[in-house]
């Protein structure tokens, strides 16, 4: 049996941790239930009801009285709930809340959530410390003007029941601990509760949510990744000696690092189980490295990402990781003194090479595909959520404002706004999630122009590659940046966006307490990445969105950034300026991201052409013809005049010849043009001639005499008219 952790419990319940005495016990609850405000015509159904445990108590098995009460929480209590075997009257729990609100035992955390611990608190007399806490906790809880009061008595029990499951007197004696480990089913309140202890000094933080305190795991060290990641003996001392070189060299970002390992584990046990010959880095050739690809292939269609030791990488990741490695080590072992000249191979190992042709090609393509496919997919359906987040926050304004006192309309409103207000500020700015998440009223530079005028900067973090960058804010996204700030400060009735910590679950570590602009959104704490995907995906839904094939259309953080490069590309922003904005290392992801539609670029050539033809036609090209304009236009539709000759073919039908007129049957040269084709022939035979001579291919040989042939015939057919046919067909025409 484990001791009771806190020394007050054997002052306050003597007969708990000693041999179970039932006379003694029975005297012990008869006492206090003589201090416990219980009205006068309850006392003895309730002390009836504490002789019927007692009994209860003596069928269990145990030395002592806290064995017993836990073989009764397992089974009589069940049966009791269940309405089996219990006392007689209302009042069958009586006996149960005398021990358990006068803490003779100390009650499981299973126990206590079938318990209204709240209401049995209270019937404790007025200087218990117990009741004391309660009185307190209350008071805090009703000082919070965002909470429902639903929400507020379950954040009552939740904290009675915590100082009862550990045997606490007082809420200061409630360490972090405590709350991690308050279970799921007893998490009910447990933000309120958050918030509650750190208002009243119990802690030195601000509020958490439980999904950032269940979350919080420590960053490990370069030493206890590689213990962890199950490398090989002769493998750990360079993996561990290439994870902390490349930490001071490259980048410290844990989430790289942790790839790096996952991914090198791969590697070595793979050369361990293959190749068991190999004892140190240095022993590999190339051809050890190559033969490590199709194996790194078949293991990434055998397992899902996301599983395997919570691997999320993909064999292309693994191995480009491997490539980096080798070159890495061979680059830095050649600097004098280097650690890692007895670890470098004689000759790299693997390379960029070695990954053409080995099927990454075509996953490539069919990734390109299907971000190609989700762009036409956003772009189809973006402008319907949009308009759908903004009526329904529109909406749920109008209908709170209709009932200010009604605190569920207040609630509505404030996740419509939040719906909305993180939907328009990643598809307008363009950040990542976690940038969006790190952002402060501090990164909102004021910036002045030489004449005066004022605009503002929205400075985002470093992320992904450790680059600050800025972002002009626009009209659009100053209305949402205003919007989140007024809610923010209305939200804690202050004059300013307070300042709170914020842990980042990415890297592991705590960021410093700022003003974050992404908080309130009903509780006291920073909003995380994780609410802010299930908001987008919650919204998606409800707008009934769908992809081509008719699946929902599921919308997450990163689709905003696509909307946003892909509506800038097609407003003809310059793609670098989009490479910019976006922080992108390359003007290719920009490219994969920013998809066009096939329409776009009909019209985009169109305007093209409409600015060539004006400058080679003018302006009077564009003007309507006249109606005798017309009229002469549709006298002439059926005869093509291509100024030798004119074309006798209807108008509309196919010309089998692609529209070489000369030597065609259905053309009528004109006897006018008799000299054309004479200098026209004079000047072919003389290209012919020269052609001959400078040896040109038989086949261009071949199309410059069908040419002569041509203007021959042509030539001919005009000196034998007798009048010019041409002519008389335009007269008749006409």
């Amino acid at each position: 049996m484990v001791l009771p952790e806190v020394s007050s419990l054997d002052s306050d319940t003597p007969v708990a941790y000693e041999p179970y005495d039932r006379h003694r016990l029975l005297e012990c609850l008869t006492t206090a239930l003589a201090t416990m405000r219980f009205h006068h015509t309850v006392h003895a159904p309730v002390l009836q009801a504490t002789r019927e445990l007692c009994r209860a108590l003596d069928d269990c098995t145990g030395e002592i009285l806290q064995d017993r009460w836990d073989d009764f929480e397992q089974r009589v209590w069940l049966e009791w709930c269940a309405g089996r075997n219990r006392p007689p009257g209302k009042w069958w729990t009586g006996g149960v809340r005398v021990i358990v609100a006068g803490r003779f035992i100390r009650p499981s955390w299973d126990f206590l959530c079938t318990t209204k611990t709240a209401t049995w608190v209270a019937r404790l007399p007025e200087d218990d410390p117990l009741a004391r806490e309660a009185a307190r906790l209350e008071q805090t809880l009703a000082s919070f003007s965002w909470l429902r009061p639903a929400m507020r008595g379950a954040a009552l029990n939740a904290g009675l029941r915590l100082l009862l499951a550990h045997g606490y007197d007082s809420l200061d004696q409630i360490n972090e601990p405590d709350l991690v480990m308050i279970p799921s089913a007893a998490e009910l309140g447990s933000d309120a509760l958050d918030a509650a202890l750190c208002t009243l000094g119990v802690f030195s933080r601000t509020p958490k949510r439980a999904a950032s305190r269940h979350a919080r795991k420590e960053r490990l060290s370069c030493a206890e990744l590689v213990s962890g990641a199950q490398i090989p003996e002769p493998f750990c001392e360079i993996t561990l000696l290439y994870l902390e070189a490349y930490a001071t060299r490259v980048s410290h970002v844990y989430a790289t690092l942790r790839q790096k390992v996952y991914s090198l584990a791969h590697f070595w046990r793979f050369m361990t189980n293959t190749y068991p010959e190999i004892q140190t880095c240095a022993d590999i050739l190339p051809c050890h490295a190559r033969a490590y690809v199709p194996h790194a292939i078949e293991q990434g269609r055998q397992l899902q990402r996301g599983t395997a030791s919570g691997d999320r990488l993909t064999p292309y990741n693994w191995l480009m990781t491997i490539r980096t490695f080798f070159a890495d080590i061979c680059t830095w072992a050649a600097e004098p003194d280097s650690p890692f000249q007895r670890h470098a191979p004689r000759t790299i190992p693997f390379t960029r090479h070695d990954l053409l042709g080995v099927g990454f090609e075509k996953a490539r393509k069919q990734s390109q595909a299907r971000v190609t496919a989700t762009i036409f997919d956003l772009e189809r359906e973006m402008p319907k959520i949009r308009a759908y987040a903004f009526r329904h926050w529109c909406e749920a304004e109008e209908f709170y404002k209709q009932t200010p006192t009604s605190v569920p309309a207040r609630a509505a409103a404030l996740d419509a706004f939040w719906d909305w207000s993180l939907l328009e500020l990643l598809v307008q700015s363009g950040v990542r999630v976690e940038e969006a998440c790190e952002l402060t009223t501090l990164d909102i530079l004021k910036r002045h122009l030489p004449n005066g005028q004022v605009y503002y900067m929205l400075h985002v973090k470093p992320s992904k590659y450790d680059r600050a960058r800025v972002i002009p804010i626009g009209d659009s996204l100053g209305r949402v940046i205003a919007e989140i700030i007024r809610h923010v400060k209305q939200f804690y009735g202050t004059n300013s966006v307070p300042f709170c910590d914020r842990w980042d679950a990415h890297e592991r570590v705590n960021l410093p307490r700022g003003p974050y602009l992404l908080q309130g959104d009903g509780h006291p704490s920073p909003i995380e990445a994780q609410t802010i995907r299930t908001r987008l995906r919650r919204l998606s839904l409800a707008t009934g969105a769908c992809t081509a094939d008719g699946t929902p259309l599921i919308l997450h953080p990163h689709d905003c950034r696509r909307v946003f490069a892909s509506e800038h590309l097609n407003n003809n922003t310059p793609v670098h300026v989009i490479q910019a904005l976006l922080g992108h290392a390359t003007l290719d992801t920009v490219m994969v991201y920013a998809k066009l539609y096939p329409t776009h670029l009909v019209e985009e050539y169109r305007k093209a052409l409409h600015g060539l033809y004006r400058v080679v036609h003018g302006e009077e090209s564009f003007q309507n013809p006249t109606a005798a304009e017309w009229a002469q236009f549709a006298a002439h539709c059926s005869l093509r005049d291509m100024g030798t000759h004119l074309c006798a073919l209807p108008t509309g039908e196919h010309c089998p010849k692609g529209l070489v007129c000369l030597g065609c049957v259905h053309a009528q040269p004109k006897k006018s043009a008799v000299p054309i084709f004479r200098r026209m022939l004079r000047s072919h035979e003389r290209e012919l001639v020269a052609a001959q001579e400078r040896g040109e291919p038989s086949g261009q040989i071949a199309a410059r005499e069908m040419e002569v042939a041509r203007i021959r015939s042509a030539l001919r057919r005009a000196e034998e008219l007798t009048e010019d046919v041409a002519a008389a067909i335009e007269g008749a025409a006409e």
